[in-house]
């Protein structure tokens, strides 16, 4: 079964969805470290370096993944 290029989006369109994703995820990480170091009794100015951290991490593994398998793609 082979696809036609008409219903493959457009590689725009597939950039700003893994965009997106990274994007939320991240954020989900980040927002469940904070959550964490909140409950664990951290100081505010603390839980916003720790979940930035997280957020960064996140968001770089994530790049880093995607590149990694376009790059083995080709």
């Amino acid at each position: 079964m082979t696809t036609s290029d008409a219903t493959r989006p457009s590689v725009t369109v597939t950039r700003v969805l893994w965009l997106l994703i990274i994007a939320l995820f991240s954020t989900l990480v980040a927002t469940c470290v904070a959550a964490l170091k909140h409950a664990a009794g951290a100081g505010t100015p603390d839980v916003i370096l720790s979940a930035g951290t997280a957020f960064g991490a996140a968001a770089g593994l994530c790049f880093a993944a995607v590149g990694t398998v376009s790059a083995l793609r080709r």
